[in-house]
């Protein structure tokens, strides 16, 4: 019997649009990490998610994943639903935090829906967000984007 084992190690994820995609909020940086979809993102690994209260992280970082989904229309592929999950709390020096992993489930499934909701997200990373849609491979997602969602963004 042989066994066919690889020497390639961590959960690798392609950093571009699929299907649903993972885009996270930290800080000012916004960026696709669909190691999202199985808790495996950047701001996640070496992070023990143990607390059942964003209280309990009080020097924690405010960290937003929001789950989008693409959906192909007349003219080509565009953005179709746009959910942002309750925010992590992240303190990367105690490698602690908090995620609501319920909430996470459930904005996944109403992306996946092509709903729009932006409600946990502050005015400045709604702005952030619409900017990188927008400028994301060069407006060619955003230029096909339903008017729903391109509302949400103040279009």
């Amino acid at each position: 019997m042989e066994l066919n084992l690889t020497a390639k190690t961590g959960h690798d994820t392609p950093d571009e649009f699929a299907s649903l995609s993972a885009v996270v909020i930290d800080g000012d940086t916004v960026f696709v990490d669909n190691g999202a979809i199985h808790g495996k993102s950047r701001v996640e690994r070496g992070i023990r998610f143990g607390a059942s209260s964003p209280d309990q992280i009080p020097d924690g970082r405010r960290v937003v994943v929001v789950w989008v989904t693409l959906k192909k229309g007349e003219a080509g592929m565009g953005f179709n639903g746009v959910c942002a999950a309750i925010p992590f709390r992240i303190d990367a020096e105690a490698k602690l935090g908090y995620k609501n992993l319920p909430d996470q489930v459930n904005k996944m499934g109403d992306a996946m829906k092509g709903a729009v909701k932006l409600d946990t997200l502050e005015p400045e990373e709604v702005a952030r967000l619409g900017n990188f849609l927008k400028e994301f491979r060069g407006g060619e997602l955003w230029n096909n984007t339903r008017p729903e969602v391109r509302e949400a963004f103040g279009e």
